[in-house]
């Protein structure tokens, strides 16, 4: 069956699956397409798979922080009315924002502007630390609950590189990162906005299984959270 979802997916260059999680850009599509081709080639199996996808917001201004609530909020609304013939949904949409200012600033706007929006539910925030949810409880208490000794630290795709890559990425191309602010066992860099795509070419062209271990983590929380699959997915 082609519908609303699959015209529009095809318009955007989408690959779907049933469930699929917006995020910022095309890169971190590639860290997590990566990490899942590692995890299938160690593994026999990859993490992303007809019941699960990443999709980019957009490219450049399209996409970020205002593009995945724009797309959340299409795809959700194109889904509600594109269901199969007994009444039930063919395809999800929910959206991952960066951990940092212009994210937390957009999961409350999001959330306030549709109150059938609900953060960590529909719309999650990047956080270090994504705590495992127990039947019932409130998701926003508990990962801020998780996050406590750490505050509000800047969590974004790149930081779940290893540390020995993005330790070589410096050594290798000095002057790339900005800035560096470590809380407990995790460090946040912010890189030059140039610096990011050579990043993300040595992730995809070099990267190992244990180079991919926090995207990996990343993807299984996300895939529980949703309701999905996720024992199998190893580091």
């Amino acid at each position: 069956m082609t519908g609303l979802v699959e015209q529009f997916a095809a318009q955007a260059g989408w690959a779907i699956a049933r469930t699929n999680v917006v995020v910022e850009g095309t890169s971190d599509v590639a860290f997590l397409n990566r990490a899942s081709e590692l995890h299938a080639e160690a593994r026999g199996r990859p993490v992303l798979d007809s019941d699960f996808a990443v999709v980019a917001a957009g490219r450049g201004d399209d996409g970020g922080v205002e593009g995945v609530n724009r797309r959340v909020q299409l795809m959700r609304q194109l889904a509600d009315v594109d269901r199969d013939a007994a009444g039930a949904l063919r395809h999800r949409f929910v959206g991952l924002l960066d951990g940092d200012a212009a994210g937390r600033s957009a999961l409350v706007v999001a959330c306030k502007f549709d109150r059938r929006i609900e953060a960590y539910v529909d719309l999650f925030l990047l956080r270090p630390v994504m705590p495992a949810f127990a039947p019932g409880a409130d998701r926003s208490i508990a990962v801020t609950t998780a996050n406590l000794p750490i505050g509000q630290f800047d969590w974004e795709i790149e930081d779940l590189c290893s540390e020995e890559m993005l330790s070589r990425f410096e050594r290798e191309n000095p002057g790339a990162v900005v800035s560096k602010i470590q809380r407990g066992e995790f460090v946040h860099r912010e890189f030059q906005r140039a610096a990011k795509p050579k990043l993300r070419e040595m992730f995809v062209s070099s990267a190992t299984l244990a180079d991919a271990k926090g995207m990996l983590a990343l993807l299984k929380t996300m895939r529980a959270y949703l309701g999905l699959e996720h024992e199998f997915i190893g580091s």
